[in-house]
């Protein structure tokens, strides 16, 4: 027993100095990122001053609204939250104070951006303004200018911990499946892709803080493809696990048939996942740290002790996702990474719409009465629920069909012996 386990922890990073070097880079190149972005956050900023002028400005903007200018007033409306609640850092702060809040922030602006540029009547515009203003008014905001150290070193704990659990729970299923698939030499390329997906994090963050006018739509866009890229990828590798899990259930040949699998064309899919689940969340969180290092101007230690802290519960949970696959059975270890996958898939499939509403490339039709369920990537619009009822409904379908001709397969195959 105690032999097994010792193995199954070496399993767990596959090659020990490739799991340790990926920890290092990832801490060097976050910080990194926080040299190498821009000094927006030069100094630190006052959030409620500045949301009051946000909400001055919109008072502005919708006093003067005419649906005659719908283009003039929905660019107005834009720049708002481009330029004012996002440009200024309000965004930032009040997703460190409450991600649920922001989120629903950004519906809002969503919808109020839209109907300007629909050239909606002005009792319509005034509605939604009416009700965004007052989600500004109450809006929960972090202030770190006169916090204590561990007021700080928590905050800086959570925006890892918070930004980087999902794309660890796909790293960590994607390095046990290919430790079960007997393919753990081929680990490393994982964490070559996580190491390319934080560099291009770095690269990414600075472009928008640095090289980029409307850094804010350019933003919301990028994430918004990426996320949807990473659902693709993700809905297409549960898919293909979970149909391996069948095979495993009626043939025993894991080491032979799924490791050639892996090695013929799924293994690029595995490792673009590990990239884009990386990458669509480095750069927003290299964006939270910037803003924090701002507000305690140059006491960095507890931002670095919060940032310790969370990788190392980060660590943790990695370690305790990969013992727990390896105690699994492997049909019950297919379907529970298969089944983690396919989640994810539809939560990032919902807030990548979210971001493309944002950014003016999706239209967002509101529905009444349906809550906003931020982590789960569930928000009252038709578009994005559309979308996630389409991530849902085609891996059954094909899982369906796929049973439907196995089945049909195995009659043919009883039933030639008796012709």
């Amino acid at each position: 027993m105690k032999r097994e386990q010792g193995s199954a922890w070496e399993g767990a990073f596959s090659d020990r100095g490739s799991a340790a070097w990926a920890s290092r880079l990832r801490g060097l190149l976050l910080m990194l990122g926080l040299l190498l972005g821009s000094t927006a956050w030069a100094e630190a900023t006052d959030y409620p001053l500045v949301m009051s002028q946000v909400i001055e400005r919109g008072d502005r903007a919708v006093a003067g609204y005419s649906s005659d200018e719908a283009v003039r007033y929905g660019n107005e409306f834009s720049d708002l939250y481009f330029g004012g609640f996002e440009g200024m850092g309000l965004e930032l702060a009040v997703a460190q104070a409450d991600q649920q809040a922001m989120l629903e922030i950004e519906m809002a602006f969503s919808r109020l951006i839209g109907a300007a540029v629909s050239g909606k009547p002005a009792s319509e515009v005034e509605s939604l303004w009416s009700s965004l203003r007052a989600q500004l008014v109450r809006a929960p905001m972090i202030d770190n200018s006169d916090s204590g150290f561990w007021s700080v070193a928590i905050q800086s704990l959570l925006i890892l911990l918070r930004e980087g659990v999902e794309a660890l729970l796909v790293i960590a299923a994607l390095v046990a499946y290919l430790r079960k698939a007997g393919a753990a030499d081929r680990v490393v390329l994982i964490w070559i892709g996580v190491g390319a997906a934080l560099v291009a994090s770095v690269l990414t963050a600075w472009a928008l803080q640095g090289l980029i006018s409307n850094s804010g739509a350019a933003r919301e866009t990028i994430e918004g493809a990426t996320m949807l890229v990473a659902a693709v990828l993700l809905s297409y590798v549960s898919f293909w696990l979970f149909s391996r899990r069948e095979m495993q259930q009626w043939q025993g040949f894991i080491h032979n048939k799924l490791g050639d699998a892996v090695s013929s064309g799924s293994l690029m899919a595995i490792v673009s996942v590990a990239f884009f689940a990386v990458y669509r969340e480095g750069a927003e969180t290299i964006l939270f740290y910037q803003a924090l290092v701002a507000d305690v101007g140059d006491s960095l230690e507890p931002i670095a002790t919060g940032f310790g802290l969370a990788l190392l519960l980060l660590g943790a949970v990695y370690l305790a996702i990969f013992q727990l696959s390896v105690r699994l059975p492997l049909k019950q270890f297919f379907s529970g990474t298969a089944a983690l996958l396919f989640v994810l898939a539809v939560v990032f499939a919902g807030k990548s719409v979210l971001e493309l509403q944002v950014a003016g490339w999706i239209p967002n039709t509101y529905l009444e009465g349906l809550a906003t369920v931020g982590w789960l990537g569930i928000f009252p619009s038709l578009e994005s629920l559309a979308l996630q009822a389409v991530f849902i409904a085609v891996p059954v379908l094909a899982w369906m069909l796929t049973m439907k001709k196995r089945r049909a397969d195995e009659v043919g195959a009883q039933a030639k012996p008796q012709s």
